[in-house]
């Protein structure tokens, strides 16, 4: 639909600024897009493509795979990208691949502040990462070392970014510090 829509000017009726101004959106709110996590990459070019100005923060991450280690380039928020752009034409947005819908609350899309994207773009290039929000009480899983796979409920979180978690063992309990980087959080139903 992008290219023939475009050469047949479908969004450039609707948009004139689409195609002759590179950015056109620079001026405009910044949103935060709900997208299929694991396409962030495919839906940033989309929307480049369509002439938006997205951001996703990246990071470089070693993953496990079942014979080797390898360092691949993974979203800081998985399943979020950040876009600029009119709200009122959101069209061309919400209809880009990858894109499940605009964060918001009842009444609408809700923009998130410039000042705000400037300083994780500055915080992201200086290294920073995101932290999940793990609070004492919830049930993780470990997901990386000897213990992958246990699961068991977060006690308190300590210094130095250690968590310590209670594992249920024969209707006792056990207790063992562990990185956060090497839990996740458990889906409850």
């Amino acid at each position: 639909m992008g290219e023939a829509c475009l050469a047949s000017g479908i969004y450039t009726a609707a948009f004139p600024n689409l195609i002759s101004d590179p950015m056109p959106y620079r001026h405009f709110d910044w949103y935060t897009l709900k997208v299929r996590t694991g396409s962030e990459r495919k839906t940033v070019d989309a929307l480049r493509h369509r002439g938006f100005a997205p951001y996703c923060p990246t990071r470089n991450e070693r993953r496990r795979y079942s014979d080797r280690m390898k360092v691949v380039e993974a979203a800081v928020f998985p399943g979020y990208v950040f876009c600029q752009f009119d709200v009122q034409h959101k069209v061309p947005v919400i209809s880009s691949p990858g894109v499940e819908y605009i964060l918001g609350f009842a009444d609408g899309p809700t923009p998130v502040p410039e000042t705000e994207i400037i300083n994780l773009r500055r915080m992201i290039d200086a290294g920073a990462s995101a932290i999940r929000s793990l609070a004492p009480g919830h049930r993780v899983r470990v997901t990386h070392g000897p213990l992958e796979g246990v699961e068991g409920v977060l006690v308190r979180d300590s210094a130095a970014d250690r968590l310590v978690v209670s594992i249920e063992l024969l209707n006792q309990g056990a207790s063992l510090h562990i990185d956060q980087d090497d839990v996740s959080p458990v889906e409850r139903n």
